[in-house]
């Protein structure tokens, strides 16, 4: 049956351009196009910034601004021939899209560019106020795609084999385990992992009956029940797709209100941050 299933040919990596530009991302979008034979979009992010209106010393804030602006360009310009070179050494074909503004602009055309992909890729954020939780949050809500986030923590992965969902029965879950499967057609085996002690499941679709649907696919779908412990949901998931020779971990998108996860912390803000394999989601 895995072979019905739709070949991946495009993938696009969002990457934010600052002092200390990760290319985890790039880098793990570049083994997952040689391995699926995909064409690669990466899109550089370049945050602009216009000099505020000063009577005193309005000369030297401009010039401030525009040395800042022109060495970020320089950047992201040193980063593109980067790219350019470890994609082409993979056999990859790569073209690159570079925008500068505003971030929040320039993060709302990283979406779109998004939208002609099969796949998103970004890094990892780094809290709240870490401007790359702009493209992922544009990426998870405007892109209509999944999106997986990359991680330092492992070497980046051409192939899919075994994936770990953590379930709660929600229409984003599912959502995100079809993605999987459409984008990764060399899945062979599905861990269902409901975390109990840490809220009720029976309001949505259990895991016993998605396991069936799963099967009924051809997919091995095994379930995994786990004792939270007190830990929190986000910890548990981690440490077990940590453990059990995962290659992704797979989970809905904000399990709570938007606002409310980015302010108090959540499941799906805790793992955009910690993960220690790459985490995919899909809203």
């Amino acid at each position: 049956m895995s072979k019905l299933r739709s070949k991946m040919v495009d993938i696009a990596c969002l990457v934010r351009i600052s002092d200390e530009t990760s290319l985890v991302a790039v880098r793990q979008a570049i083994a997952l196009c040689q391995g699926a034979g995909a064409h690669l979009t990466v899109f550089l992010g370049v945050q602009s910034f216009v000099a505020p209106y000063t009577p005193f010393g309005g000369g030297m804030v401009s010039s401030i601004t525009n040395d800042i602006n022109t060495r970020a360009m320089a950047h992201a310009e040193s980063l593109s021939e980067t790219i350019n070179r470890e994609a082409g050494a993979a056999g990859v074909e790569v073209e690159i899209v570079m925008a500068t503004g505003p971030f929040a602009e320039v993060a709302a055309q990283a979406a779109n560019a998004a939208r002609s992909a099969d796949l998103v890729v970004v890094d990892q954020q780094h809290g709240a106020l870490d401007t790359a939780e702009m493209l992922l949050e544009e990426a998870l809500f405007r892109s209509g795609r999944p999106v997986l986030i990359a991680t330092p923590k492992c070497e980046p992965l051409a192939e899919v084999r075994k994936v770990v969902v953590g379930w709660d029965g929600s229409a984003h879950a599912v959502r995100a385990v079809s993605s999987a499967l459409a984008v990764f057609p060399t899945i062979e085996t599905v861990e269902i992992v409901t975390v109990s002690g840490e809220k009720s499941l029976t309001s949505g679709l259990s895991a016993n009956q998605f396991s069936r649907h799963l099967a009924r696919k051809g997919v091995d779908a095994r379930l995994i029940d786990l004792e939270s412990k007190g830990r929190p949901v986000a910890s548990v998931l981690n440490e077990y797709a940590g453990t059990s020779g995962a290659d992704i971990l797979i989970t809905g998108a904000f399990g709570h209100a938007r606002l409310w996860e980015f302010l108090l912390g959540g499941v799906t803000v805790e793992l955009t941050e910690n993960a220690s394999v790459p985490v995919l989601m899909a809203y």
